[in-house]
């Protein structure tokens, strides 16, 4: 079952704040940034490559833990 997690980018000056389900962090923030790329026309590589880790300008936290109940 996918969680529900919150990411928040600065990108040039501007904060993005985006929300998703995901199976893990990981997952979470490919998909971020699969939709910063179509959002701002540019390739999931360009901002792939803005958010690898190596700079302070974004975060991931988990919003909402599901899990399946069986009755």
């Amino acid at each position: 079952m996918k969680d529900l997690w919150k990411g928040v980018f600065n990108l040039y000056r501007e904060t993005l704040i985006e929300r998703t389900y995901a199976a893990s962090e990981r997952q979470a923030w490919l998909l971020f940034c699969k939709r910063i790329a179509k959002k701002r026309h540019v390739s999931e590589r360009q901002i792939m490559q803005i958010f690898n880790g190596d700079r302070d300008n974004f975060s991931i936290q988990l919003e909402a833990i599901f899990e399946e109940v069986e009755e």
